[in-house]
């Protein structure tokens, strides 16, 4: 038991300025807070050095037994207090006579007539009693276990969060109201987190209730949701928790800082969607996002990007599709996919988001489009055809360029001493799903030449040709050529999700992102007589390009060109030789390709581009835009 001490100064303040605040532990036991009864002026607690006695403590009776008793041997009357404070302190006070005076709150004397005093034994029982009790009193604490939290989460947006912890301390935790809470913190009972769904009194948003009765050694989780700022505006703060008692205030380990990442998460930047679609076509499209977020999102996450809006929206036809690629934070990552226009004619809604592992929408949502479905148009043929069956014949191949009634052919195939050898033909409508022209071989100016002189091109005829179609991807193709008839079943060349091609579909070209059609000079016409056929399916164009070479002999190179950046295709160009366009049978196996140089293909919109080449050491560049024989085009989407 402490010993009260004489030297404590008579000016000394009370210990308490607020009795409602607690003092960790009793350092000595001079200083004591008594709280009275209004009604009776009895004591209800008492206080030393901050450890309170509840009512109806043994602690308390003892000294309320004491106060009388001393109360009675000290004063003949009882002393009179104009307003009877609701808490009186008491301390030490040096005077003559050995004992305590009792003072207000505001530390003026009791004047009662005579000095009030406390007999030494009464500090000593009651130390006594408030040290026996303080041993007694359950202690609150609490350790941090674990926690589950994402990486990120976007601004205004549910996210769930789990958090763990056990009681260390001696006290149950109780789910009653008022209690134990689960708290944010930094600063304690921020709102930044808007905590969902668990409503106390008349607040929510910083605290989580405890899902059950927690005993001493016990552990809880706390399963919740945080939306940021969606309570309202509040200083960014740490996803910190605390456990805190609303009469014994915070209490335990705080969780450590995860260190999320809030922002918008996802950022729209661009897509690629044609603004007119005919009804059941297979239409290519592109979504592109930036990942705002600190931490880099892979494949194996689950990340998905599907349609907005209801949950099972498939207007589109389109499941969700995968992440294609790892992206770092400030990266951009490009979704290119396949939707399936509705077979209704109307104006449909096109929007993206991506999507959790869980299927959660999260970020920015692409701008709401409206996309016109409208009735299929007359088949068109346009793209690469070759021998059918696919592939029986590989080595030679026409191209189509189909605008309006008319389809201008391109055919690569070899000439007698197997040399390659381009022809061409001008074919229009002659009757349902036929067309015929004159075949054309053509001489000019070398691939190099600078400039390249349209007047020094030499067209010959060599012939006639007919293509049959009896649907979109089969028809067969009759030729005379220097008094050799022959007819080929052709079918389109696949190598890729095959575009939609229709003519006059898009009348602004350049707003056009797939760019399969016949290329040539820009500006057009500049040097007619050498082209570029460029067949676009997914992200692949695969190029032939007629020319002359150095003998100003027709010469063809193909290319394979992969997409390698937005807009940018790029691949090695080869030249080939093989048996002659006659040949029966026609042998793959005789086709040799030789590596020549490279190819790129830049495009800055759907009719603006360059095609860079190196040939043999030869390298140029020629800046090329589609050739347009019938207004205003074709557009293959």
């Amino acid at each position: 038991m402490a010993e009260t001490d004489p030297s404590i100064d008579r000016g000394a303040q009370s210990i308490f300025s607020d009795p409602g605040i607690p003092v960790s532990r009793i350092r000595n036991s001079r200083h004591i807070s008594l709280r009275h009864s209004r009604e009776s002026g009895n004591p209800l607690a008492v206080k030393t050095n901050g450890f309170r006695l509840a009512p109806g403590s043994a602690g308390l009776a003892g000294m309320t037994a004491i106060y009388a008793t001393n109360l009675r041997r000290t004063s003949r009357t009882k002393p009179h207090i104009e307003s009877p404070p609701q808490y009186n302190h008491l301390w030490t006070d040096r005077n003559p006579v050995d004992g305590l005076a009792i003072v207000t709150r505001n530390s003026r004397r009791m004047h009662t007539g005579a000095l009030l005093r406390i007999s030494a034994a009464m500090l000593a029982l009651a130390s006594c009693t408030l040290s026996a009790a303080l041993q007694a009193q359950p202690a609150y604490s609490a350790a941090f276990v674990s926690q589950t939290v994402p990486s990120f989460i976007q601004l205004q947006t549910a996210a769930s969060v789990s958090v763990t912890m056990q009681n260390t301390g001696k006290a149950t935790w109780y789910r009653a109201e008022g209690d134990v809470f689960l708290a944010t913190q930094e600063p304690q009972d921020n709102y930044y987190w808007c905590i969902q769904d668990n409503r106390y009194g008349s607040h929510s948003g910083n605290r989580v209730l405890l899902p059950y009765d927690v005993a001493p050694n016990q552990q809880v989780t706390f399963n919740f949701v945080v939306k940021p700022l969606s309570c309202f505006f509040a200083a960014t703060s740490p996803l910190r928790f605390r456990m805190l008692s609303q009469l014994h205030g915070t209490f335990g380990e705080e969780t450590p800082d995860p260190k999320v990442s809030v922002s918008t998460a996802t950022e729209f930047v661009s897509q690629q969607v044609p603004a007119t679609v005919p009804a059941g076509a297979t239409i290519m499209v592109t979504e592109t996002f930036r990942n705002t977020t600190t931490a880099t999102w892979h494949p194996s996450d689950g990340y998905t990007l599907g349609p907005a809006g209801p949950t099972g929206n498939t207007t589109w036809g389109v499941t969700p599709v995968p992440l294609p690629a790892s992206v770092a934070p400030g990266a951009t990552v490009t979704f290119t996919f396949f939707i399936v226009a509705p077979a209704t004619v109307g104006t449909y809604n096109f929007q993206w988001q991506m999507n959790t592992a869980a299927g959660l929408p999260f970020g920015s949502v692409s701008p709401a489009t409206q996309v016109q479905v409208i009735a299929a148009g007359p088949a068109n043929y346009e793209g690469l055809w070759w021998n059918s069956p696919a592939g029986s014949e590989s080595g030679w191949g026409i191209n189509l360029a189909h605008q309006g009634d008319i389809i201008f052919a391109t055919w690569f195939t070899y000439d007698l001493a197997g040399k390659a050898w381009w022809l061409t033909m001008t074919a229009p409508l002659t009757s349902t799903g036929v067309y015929t022209g004159t075949l054309f071989s053509e001489t000019g100016p070398p691939f190099n030449s600078v400039p390249f002189l349209p007047t020094q091109v030499r067209g010959t005829v060599v012939g006639s040709g007919t293509l049959t179609f009896t649907d979109l991807n089969t028809g067969t193709f009759k030729y005379t050529v220097n008094g050799i008839t022959q007819t080929k079943p052709i079918t389109r060349e696949v190598f890729g999700q095959l575009p939609t091609c229709t003519f006059g579909i898009q009348t602004d070209l350049t707003l056009a992102y797939n760019y399969q059609d016949l290329w040539w000079a820009a500006p057009a016409d500049s040097e007619s007589g050498w082209g570029v056929n460029l067949t676009h399916q997914g992200d692949t164009i695969f190029a032939t390009w007629f020319t002359y070479d150095l003998d100003r002999t027709p010469l063809w190179l193909a290319v394979t060109a992969p997409k390698t950046a937005m807009g940018i295709y790029s691949g090695t160009l080869y030249r080939t030789t093989g048996p002659a366009f006659n040949a029966v049978p026609f042998l793959p196996a005789s086709v040799i390709a030789t590596a020549v140089g490279t190819a790129t293909f830049t495009f800055s919109d759907g009719n603006t581009g360059t095609f860079d080449y190196t040939v043999n050491g030869m390298t140029q560049t020629k800046a090329i835009t589609r050739e347009v024989f019938a207004t205003p085009g074709t557009v293959c989407q």
